[in-house]
This record gives C-alpha cells, sequence and structure tokens, in this order.
C-alpha cells in the first residue's frame, strides 16, 4: 500500500507541475504577445516623432529663408525691387551672366593666369643628399611660385661727364627733373598721386608707408611735390577743358569737399564745405573736375562751360535746369531718370509708388535688350529701338503722374506729391533722352566718378586749403580720364611730368592736346 500510495502522489504532483508549466507557458505567452503590442505602439510613436521633427525641421527651414529673404531685402540699398511673385510679362528675364572660367594657358595643364606680364627668374632646384654619379638627365618640371618683396626707391646717379677739348669743355647731360631743384623723378610723384587721388590713402599714410618700406620721407615733401607738379598740369588742365568741350554729349554734376578756411564757422571750427564740379564727355572718354574757392555759384558753371555746343545731362539744381530754359545758346539739356526714380523708390507702402517706378523700371528694361557694339548694334539701331519702345511707356508715366498731382486725396506735403511734383517739372528734358541713339537714361557715370572725391574725402578729412582743392581737381581728371580710358595711372603721370619738364609755361595749349589720355602714346626711348 505504501508505494500505490507514493505512485499516487508522485502523480498528483507530476499532474500539478505540468498544470504550473500549462500555467506558466499561457503567461508567458500572453506577456509576449503584450511585449510585441507594447513595442509595436512604441515603434509607431518613434515614427510619429520623427515624422514631426522632419516636419518641424521643413517648417524652420522655410522659415529661415523667409527671413533671410526678408533681412536681405532691408539691407539692400541699391535701386533694383524685388521680383514679384507672379512673372511680369512686361519684363523679359536678363539672361544669366557666364561664370568667369579662365582660358587654358599651359602651366601643367591648369586652368589659371600665367601673368605673363611679371619680371621673370628662372632658378634650377636640383636633388640634394643624392648621387647622381651615372643617372641620365630627364626634363625639367616647372613649379611656379609668385613672390612679393618690399617696394623699392631705386637713388639713380648720374654722373656726368666733363672732357676738356681745345679750350671747350664738352658735358654729358643728366635728364631734367619735372620740379626745379628736386631729386625726384616723374614717377615718384606719380606713385603718390596714385596713392592718394586714385586709392585715397592719406598723404600721411602714404609717408608711413614708404618708411616701413625702407625710404624715410616726411609727409609734408609728399604735400609738396603733389602740389608743385601742378604748375606743370596747369595749361594741360585747361586743354581738358577745351577737349571736353569738343564732345556733343557731356554730363555735369557737382560734389563737395570739406576745407580748411581762416574764418571760423558757427562751431567755431575753420572748417566749410567746399565744391567741385565735374564734367565728363562721354564720347571722348575725358573728364574735368573744378575747383575754384569751393564756390557752388552760377558764375563758376559759367566759366566752366562757356563756349560748349551740345547736349548737357544733369540733374535738377537750378543752375543746370537754366540750361533747358534757353539761357545759354547752342546747349540741349536732358534729365537724368534716376533722380526722378529714387524719390519713388524712397517711398514704401504706396501702390502709386510703386507703380509709377515699376514704369520706370520697364524703360530700364527694355534698354538693357541691347547694347551699342555687342552683335553689331549700332547707335542708330538703338535710336530705332528707342523710338519704338519708349513713347508708349513714357505716356503711360505721365498719366500716372497727372493723376496723382490732380488727386485731392493727396495731400500736398506727402512724399508721393513731392516725388510727382519733381518728376513732372523734369517732364520736359525726359523725352530728350530718347532722342539719340547713344544717350545714357541717367547721370549714373559721372556719379561713379565721383566716388574718388567721397573717398577722399572719409580718409582725408579735409582739403588744407583752396589750393589743396584746386591740386585735387588737376589730379583727378588726369586719374578719371586714364581710368576712363583704359591707361595706367602711375604710367601716364609719370610720362608727362618727365616729358613736359623742359616744356615753356607758356607752351600752346594745342601742343597739350595729343598728351591727353585719350590719344596718349607712351614716349618710346626718351624722343616724343
Amino acid at each position: 500500500m505504501k508505494d500505490r500510495e507514493i505512485i499516487v502522489l508522485l502523480q498528483r504532483q507530476l499532474e500539478v507541475s505540468q498544470a504550473t508549466i500549462e500555467g506558466l507557458r499561457t503567461a508567458m505567452s500572453e506577456m509576449k504577445q503584450s511585449m510585441e503590442s507594447t513595442i509595436e505602439d512604441l515603434r509607431q510613436t518613434i515614427r510619429s516623432l520623427e515624422q514631426a521633427l522632419k516636419d518641424k525641421g521643413i517648417e524652420t527651414a522655410r522659415t529661415k529663408k523667409v527671413l533671410k529673404n526678408v533681412a536681405a531685402l532691408m539691407e539692400t540699398h541699391n535701386e533694383r525691387q524685388p521680383e514679384p511673385a507672379e512673372p511680369d510679362p512686361e519684363f523679359t528675364p536678363k539672361e544669366e551672366k557666364p561664370k568667369y572660367a579662365p582660358k587654358a594657358r599651359g602651366n601643367n595643364g591648369a586652368r589659371r593666369l600665367e601673368h605673363m606680364e611679371c619680371e621673370e627668374r628662372v632658378i634650377i632646384d636640383e636633388p640634394e643628399g643624392v648621387d647622381l654619379a651615372g643617372a641620365r638627365f630627364l626634363k625639367y618640371r616647372d613649379s611656379i611660385r609668385y613672390r612679393v618683396g618690399p617696394m623699392k626707391v631705386i637713388k639713380e646717379i648720374h654722373r656726368v661727364a666733363l672732357y676738356s677739348k681745345d679750350g671747350t669743355v664738352i658735358s654729358g647731360k643728366a635728364p631734367l627733373a619735372p620740379l626745379q631743384n628736386s631729386n625726384f623723378d616723374g614717377s615718384f610723384i606719380a606713385f603718390c598721386a596714385q596713392m592718394h587721388y586714385m586709392y585715397s590713402m592719406p598723404v600721411s599714410r602714404i609717408a608711413s608707408w614708404l618708411g616701413d618700406n625702407g625710404f624715410r620721407i616726411g609727409r609734408g615733401t609728399i604735400g609738396g611735390l603733389l602740389s608743385k607738379a601742378t604748375a606743370v598740369f596747369a595749361r594741360m588742365h585747361e586743354c581738358l577743358r577745351l577737349a571736353v568741350l569738343e564732345d556733343p554729349y557731356i554730363s555735369g554734376d557737382e560734389t563737395f569737399h570739406k576745407v580748411r578756411v581762416e574764418e571760423k564757422n558757427d562751431k567755431g571750427l575753420k572748417i566749410r564745405k567746399g565744391y567741385i564740379w565735374d564734367l565728363v564727355a562721354h564720347h571722348l572718354g575725358l573728364a574735368y573736375f573744378r575747383y575754384s574757392q569751393g564756390s557752388r555759384s552760377e558764375k563758376v558753371f559759367e566759366e566752366i562751360i562757356e563756349g560748349y555746343r551740345g547736349t548737357f545731362q544733369s540733374d535738377a539744381m537750378p543752375v543746370y535746369r537754366k540750361l533747358g530754359d534757353g539761357k545759354y545758346d547752342g546747349i540741349t539739356r536732358i534729365a537724368c531718370l534716376q533722380h526722378i526714380k529714387r524719390k519713388f523708390i524712397d517711398i514704401k507702402g504706396i501702390p502709386e509708388a510703386a507703380e509709377i517706378l515699376r514704369l520706370f523700371n520697364l524703360l530700364y528694361d527694355r534698354e538693357h535688350r541691347h547694347r551699342i557694339g555687342h552683335d553689331g548694334w549700332t547707335a542708330e539701331d538703338n535710336l530705332n529701338w528707342r523710338e519704338e519702345y519708349a513713347p508708349p511707356i513714357l505716356d503711360r508715366i505721365k498719366t500716372r503722374l497727372d493723376s496723382v498731382r490732380t488727386n485731392p486725396a493727396v495731400p500736398g506735403d506727402f512724399d508721393l506729391m513731392g516725388a510727382v511734383t519733381y518728376a513732372i517739372n523734369e517732364w520736359e528734358w525726359v523725352p530728350g533722352i530718347f532722342s539719340g541713339g547713344d544717350y545714357d537714361l541717367d547721370n549714373n557715370l559721372i556719379e561713379r566718378m565721383q566716388r574718388l572725391v567721397s573717398l577722399l574725402r572719409r580718409n582725408s578729412l579735409f582739403f588744407g586749403s583752396h589750393k589743396g582743392g584746386e591740386t585735387a581737381a588737376m589730379y583727378l581728371s588726369l586719374v578719371v580720364s586714364c581710368r576712363l580710358n583704359g591707361i595706367n595711372v602711375m604710367e601716364y603721370i609719370s610720362d608727362i611730368l618727365n616729358r613736359c619738364a623742359s616744356w615753356n609755361p607758356v607752351t600752346p595749349l594745342e601742343r597739350y592736346r595729343d598728351l591727353l589720355s585719350d590719344r596718349w602714346k607712351p614716349q618710346m626711348n626718351g624722343n616724343e
């Protein structure tokens, strides 16, 4: 019996164990299903979070782009307007300019400039620390380095030989110096002029720069050289004025530069504004600057323009407007569209101003479709094109201007009314812009020239005297004329100074004409 009871007991324990195992299996299965469900939920949550982050990133990128565009528009100071949301059918999109890609010039097949203008020095680099006995030479491989050394001022000593023959002394001849009792060649003065009037470096800084490169000189000496050299340029400067007035199409403007004077101003300073007048001859590529005691009076302008016959482009300053009123016989005045446009550009958020500005821009869009000298396009072709596109656009602008002027809802002291009044007052001289094939739509060429004065004003602060203003006007005339004709300023001024050193102070003006930058040819071997 005991054995049987033991067997029964073991069977019962086995059944309990099997039931426990089955229960555990069921529990594990349920737990597995629960875990799989939880894991799937977690995966779905992760996917949702990833999508949300992706959407947020896209929206952030869009927001950044919008903010960047808005910031760019707020910082833009030029006169180009933002592109409209919808393409304007009246405007023709400009072709994108091809990116600059230097032509292959050899140099191991690399696309880079070879700078053939540089002085060349060939240095042979032989292998070091290697026994070359029995080696066969293959070839040289060039490796180029552009090295900059300190600026050099060369001291040339002309040792003049003296001989005696038959009681007569025979002497060699040293080259004449541009300035009497001066040891400086024209190239030194030309260098200082280029640094000061072209690159707007103050005289004191030029002296410091030369000192840093091993040549000590005082700023007073540099200023004296520049001032004294104007005696050589004085008659050339007058010849330049007459040459500019020979051009049938010129532009005129004026700008200011502070000057030191004897009288104190209301702030107790001996500084006041002085004005520099400037003209540019569009066909000849010559520029003329004039400073006359800093005066902006009509009398000075009359002296500058005396004898001119042709077309004169300018802003609406009263003295220029008299050109169009018939006070000066033989002169036809045309207006500057940019001066009119700028007043509408400054007006924000007014649809009428935006529409008038859009029509002015439409004139520029049509004009820029062709360019004289490109693809055989001539001034005559351009005139025919202007006669086709300009009249209807000008009529639309005039209609808009009259609409605003006669609108009682626009206050008289409103910015829009001021811009419209300026445009209407200038309108008589606007159509004349399109009466010639080679007239510019604006005075931007001469205003770009005036940047040299602006930079000089910023860096040098003021002229030391009215004489300093006259000196600046002479050098600016030469510098800008050189730039308009693609001539190296330093080479030109150096040549002119050395060439004219022996000329009589009363040399006829006609002789200077061939020395102006539109006709200038450098001396060959010291001969003219």
